[in-house]
């Protein structure tokens, strides 16, 4: 599993906080950012779906199957002060008991996922911290 970290007003929600997962759980705004920017770096990604974590989105190719997941580190009301929101998106690939007992070899895309993700963060202003 790969985590990108980073701080930034940019994904603050524009919904209320009872419109929210959970209280100070937020994530749709990127999540359906992540999904588009995804896209156009030629990774066709699900519509956003929520958990009580906050938000993700799946890339499917082939047999591999990769759970990208958006949330923060926040309290609740802190998304609307205008102020920046510790963030986070992991990338974990899920492989399934079938693939795993018949020893399917999925690709490994976590580190492309990973770099499309940054250097779409990076157009954005925005500097991001990785961590495997």
């Amino acid at each position: 599993m790969s985590r990108i970290e980073f701080s930034s007003t940019r994904f603050l929600p524009y919904l209320p906080e009872s419109c929210q997962v959970n209280p100070g759980v937020y994530g749709f705004e990127l999540a359906c950012w992540l999904s588009r920017e995804l896209a156009e770096a030629g990774f066709a990604t699900s519509y956003p779906t929520n958990e009580d974590w906050g938000w993700y989105i799946e890339y499917l190719e082939d047999e591999a199957a990769y759970l990208i997941g958006c949330g923060c580190e926040a309290a609740e009301g802190e998304g609307y002060r205008g102020t920046p929101v510790a963030w986070h998106v992991f990338i974990m690939q899920n492989v399934s008991l079938k693939q795993c007992l018949a020893g399917v070899e999925v690709p490994d895309l976590d580190v492309q996922l990973g770099n499309a993700i940054v250097a779409a963060l990076r157009q954005e202003g925005i500097e991001p911290t990785c961590t495997e």
